[in-house]
Parts: C-alpha cells; sequence; structure tokens
C-alpha cells in the first residue's frame, strides 16, 4: 500500500482546499445550480496533483463529493430571486436534486477517480525526466503542436459524431509520454473548440480535463503493465487504450453530458459511448502499435525531449 508522506504544509492546503471544494457543491452559482460539483471537480484534480499521493486524492475526492452532496439534503439551497426566474430556477434545481438522488454513487465514484487521477499526474511531473522545471524545447513544442494540429484537422473533418480525433492524443501519449499526451489532449480541445465550436457541444473546462486524460492514462496504464517506450506489445497497449477510454468516454463524459445539457440518463450516453469504444478501442491500438513499430526503428522521438 502507498505511504502518505506529505509535510504539514501540504497539509494544510489540501485540508483547506477540501473545505473550499466541499462547500462548493453546497453553495452553487445561480441559476447554474451544477456549477458547485464542477468547480469541486477541478479542485479534487489539483488536490491529487498537489499531494502527488493516490490514498489522499482519491480518498478526498471521494470524502469531498460525498459530504458536499449529503451537504445540500440536511442544508436546503434557498434562493432570493422571484417570479419566473424562481421558477425557472426552480425547475433546474430540482431536475438537479433529481440527478443526484439517482446517480450519487456515480457521482462520489467520479471525485475518487479524478483524486487519484491528478495524484498519478502530480507523481510524473516530480519526475526528474519530465519535471515542469525542464524547458519546453524547441523539438518538444514542435512535436506537441504537430499532434495537437493532428488531432483538430481529424476532429473538424468528422461526418456526423463519428471522428478519430482521439488517435493523435492517445498515440502522443505513448510516443512522447504521458504527460505531453495530456498537454496534447488539453490544448487539442480548446483549439478545436475556437475552431469549431459545434464540435465539442460547448466550452467546459471539464471537457478539457477529460481529453487531457485521454492522452495521459492509456499511456501510464500500459506502463504499470511494465511496458516502456519503444517497446510496447499491442495487448497491453489495447489494455491502456481501453481503461482510458473507459473512465474518460464511458464514465466521465456521460456524467458531465448530463448535468450540463441534461437529455436522457447517464446510461443512456453510458452505453452509447460503451459501444463506440468497443468499436474504437481496437482499432486506436492497432494504429498506435502499427505507427509505433514504424517510428521506432528509424527515430527516438522522446530522446531530448
Amino acid at each position: 500500500m502507498e505511504k502518505i508522506n506529505m509535510s504539514s504544509k501540504k497539509w494544510v492546503t489540501v485540508i483547506i482546499l477540501s473545505i473550499f471544494c466541499t462547500l462548493a457543491i453546497r453553495f452553487n452559482t445561480k441559476p447554474e445550480v451544477y456549477s458547485g460539483y464542477i468547480y469541486a471537480l477541478i479542485g479534487i484534480f489539483f488536490i491529487g496533483f498537489y499531494s502527488a499521493n493516490k490514498i489522499v486524492g482519491g480518498g478526498l475526492g471521494g470524502l469531498i463529493v460525498g459530504l458536499g452532496l449529503l451537504l445540500r439534503n440536511i442544508w436546503p439551497q434557498e434562493s432570493t430571486l422571484t417570479g419566473e426566474k424562481l421558477e425557472a430556477f426552480l425547475v433546474e434545481y430540482n431536475s438537479y436534486q433529481d440527478f443526484i438522488g439517482k446517480y450519487f454513487l456515480v457521482m462520489v465514484l467520479g471525485g475518487l477517480v479524478l483524486g487519484v487521477v491528478g495524484a498519478l499526474v502530480g507523481n510524473f511531473m516530480a519526475d526528474k525526466e519530465i519535471s515542469p522545471s525542464k524547458k519546453f524545447s524547441t523539438k518538444r513544442i514542435t512535436y506537441l503542436a504537430i499532434f495537437v494540429a493532428m488531432s483538430v484537422a481529424i476532429n473538424t473533418a468528422r461526418i456526423g459524431s463519428v471522428s478519430f480525433g482521439g488517435f493523435p492524443i492517445i498515440s502522443s501519449g505513448y510516443l512522447l509520454g504521458p504527460v505531453n499526451g495530456f498537454i496534447v489532449g488539453a490544448l487539442a480541445d480548446v483549439v478545436g473548440f475556437i475552431i469549431r465550436p459545434s464540435a465539442t457541444g460547448g466550452f467546459n473546462p471539464l471537457f478539457i480535463l477529460t481529453s487531457a486524460l485521454t492522452g495521459f492514462i492509456p499511456a501510464f496504464a500500459t506502463k504499470l503493465l511494465k511496458e516502456e517506450y519503444p517497446k510496447f506489445s499491442l495487448v497491453k497497449i489495447l489494455i491502456g487504450i481501453g481503461i482510458g477510454q473507459l473512465i474518460t468516454s464511458v464514465i466521465l463524459v456521460p456524467i458531465f453530458r448530463v448535468m450540463l445539457y441534461g437529455g436522457n440518463t447517464f446510461y443512456y450516453f453510458a452505453i452509447q459511448a460503451l459501444i463506440k469504444q468497443a468499436l474504437s478501442v481496437p482499432i486506436y491500438a492497432f494504429l498506435v502499435n502499427a505507427v509505433n513499430e514504424s517510428l521506432s526503428r528509424s527515430v527516438n522521438l522522446r530522446k531530448n525531449l
């Protein structure tokens, strides 16, 4: 089991952030009653990132969401709005309360997962080979820009909901390293929204996070399976991408879609995403493996990156 070795300063910072995140779930920006949960999830990710400890990040992530949602029932939100504005607010508020009742455990799981992922990213950033203190070389910036451009171009050229814009993001994690994949995913989402807003269904920082995790989780999961660049096996690439897409596309994205845009249930979106990823994951794995084998024969993309 991972040991918790944190300084007093870190503990104080983490506790303060945890309190703010818990209260954020209770106190919402009107009329967007779901906004507190969004702010809390972002805060939980940074708690995990700052602590760089999976037990702290995951444990506090689940605890924060659980306590915050319970506070909403114990201490109901009161509105100072009147007339039509109050009626509109109550419709959204009651809808959100129903959502919490149905998906309480899923929302808690979302906090736990983001806390753990934040810790994993924090651990990677602390590694001496990819320390944030290391300057972005021209070579590194060029590689990042290429993968971002590829993702935006493919995603912009989508036909309906069919797109393979995730392939360059996932590939960047394997070829350049998980942290660089994280950066590519985040930038690709922002640039993609600027070029084609309708492609993402609206701008929200949570979708930047899921896009960033799309570049980080598969390569990191494959690394945990004792595979190192450039010697990745197809089976372990398949497992890594499967884990990444399950967390991001099948769990997190449906939660955010229902909260932000309403419509069908979480399970509907999750099942639709699961069917789509059942087809996409093997294709992504095959392509990543083919590209890696081809490039690794002639160039080491991570050398002096």
